[in-house]
């Protein structure tokens, strides 16, 4: 994949403004208090005949704070209150005993925060707290996958999360620069993370990945080729290559960086350019968006036979009927909507306290919302959408049913983003760096006017 080739500078100047990332469709900020007398049942009802069942869990604490997190977090060291956010979180968990159906949970995720913040005996005591009430199961056939500090998580650690049934590691790498680091917070050597990696493969993890970001304070293309030279050296199985999405007035922690330390736009954009080749030409296959995986890795293949899916977590070879968030700020899914937690632990903690639950807003689909759902989740994961079985679930021709998309796609077609034909509409290999543009094409709910003040730009 030659990316100087395929896109020019102007044209992704054209598209890197701010745009959705179409974790769920509608987006988060589009929920809003659910009343259920007026808009219809509540969506949680809908996991009586599910299925298949993930499970997300949030454990927001951290030791110590990084600059650029836009993540819900608490910085301590006060262990005590890790220990009380787990009663609660299984409390939690109770609620859901008699309104779910003993479905198989094929995906487990712990994120954060820092998960590895809990010690080995409380992950085995969540874990284990999980199991008695929830169908967790081990083995190849699921996915469980946790999130990890490398300058924190202790070697020990990863034997207890293998035994646990954790079989998917994700390191926050973030950058090797040593300068970078320092602006952002973020000490942490490649030696430390090389040791990590190989002490997961030991234990049997059967996929690993990096995070990356670009665009951070400090950072150049030179200095970022040579953090993306040392992960190659380790060769993890996925990599996500994240845009820094610096919104200082909306993070609290993000004041602290340097403005003056910044990458200019067109700069950021040199960055994607040139990681991208190097990984590419390292033999990564790019999914789309942010991720690359290694050819033999199962994500990879799930992209290429058409099996990829998206969530919160991002790309996902498993989609399970229903998701379950449990702690401050998860969310929730079933084929009837989204519901959310209370942000802050304090609020969180008093919902589960009083009511079983925190529950403090979200979004009930109706039909019209599952339609673009669907073509939105097909075009992110397929990179093509069947205007016939469109058309189909829309009850009406396809040019109909979008016209308005359509419009606002026409330039994405000339531009060779997209292209069209009476069968399919496709995304072009260049176009996969726009999926957001194009999905955001189909949204109906989506407000130009707002964009620069609600999401990160997609360069």
């Amino acid at each position: 994949m030659d990316t100087a080739e395929s896109l020019s500078l102007a044209l992704l100047q054209r598209y890197a403004g701010p745009c959705p990332r179409y974790t769920s469709y509608p987006t988060a900020d589009r929920f809003a208090p659910l009343d259920g007398a007026a808009s219809g049942p509540a969506p949680w009802g809908a996991l009586q005949s599910v299925k298949t069942l993930s499970l997300y869990v949030h454990i927001p604490f951290c030791k110590s704070l990084c600059y650029f997190c836009a993540c819900n977090k608490v910085i301590t060291k006060k262990y005590d209150s890790a220990a009380n956010y787990l009663e609660t979180l299984l409390r939690e968990a109770q609620w859901y005993r008699d309104r779910v159906a003993r479905a198989p949970v094929i995906q487990l995720h712990l994120g954060g925060g820092t998960p590895t913040f809990l010690n080995d005996r409380d992950l085995t005591t969540l874990i284990h707290g999980l199991g008695e009430i929830f169908d967790l199961r081990a083995g190849d056939a699921v996915e469980y996958s946790v999130e990890a500090d490398p300058r924190t998580l202790e070697p020990g650690t990863l034997e207890t999360l293998r035994s646990l049934g954790f079989n998917r590691l994700s390191l926050g790498v973030q950058d090797f620069n040593p300068q970078v680091q320092q602006a952002i917070n973020r000490i942490c050597t490649p030696a430390q993370v090389a040791a990590l990696t190989r002490g997961a493969r030991a234990q049997g993890f059967g996929s690993i990945s990096y995070d990356l970001i670009y665009g951070l304070p400090g950072q150049s293309v030179a200095s970022l080729e040579r953090t993306v030279d040392i992960v190659l050296e380790q060769a993890p199985d996925r990599i996500a290559l994240y845009h820094y999405a610096h919104l200082p007035e909306r993070f609290k922690a993000q004041r602290l960086i340097d403005s003056d330390l910044m990458p200019a736009p067109q700069e950021k954009i040199a960055m994607q350019l040139a990681a991208t080749q190097r990984l590419t030409d390292a033999g990564y296959q790019f999914l789309g968006m942010d991720h690359f995986a290694r050819p033999e890795d199962s994500l990879a293949r799930a992209a290429r036979e058409g099996r990829l899916a998206r969530n919160f977590q991002g790309y996902t070879l498993m989609p399970a009927d229903a998701l379950v968030g449990l702690g401050a700020s998860a969310i929730s899914y079933s084929r009837d909507g989204y519901w959310q937690n209370q942000h802050s632990i304090k609020e969180y903690s008093y919902g589960v306290a009083e009511r079983g639950q925190a529950i403090t807003r979200g979004w009930q689909l109706d039909d019209e919302d599952r339609l673009r759902q669907w073509l939105i989740m097909e075009l992110m994961c397929q990179l093509r959408v069947d205007k016939q079985e469109a058309a189909r679930r829309a009850g009406q021709p396809f040019e109909a049913a979008f016209a308005e998309a359509l419009v606002r796609l026409a330039p994405m077609e000339r531009d060779g983003l997209v292209r069209m034909d009476s069968c399919d509409l496709v995304v072009t290999e260049r176009g996969r760096w726009f999926l957001r543009n194009i999905a955001a094409a189909f949204d109906r709910h989506l407000n130009p006017s707002q964009r620069g003040a609600r999401y990160s730009r997609v360069l």
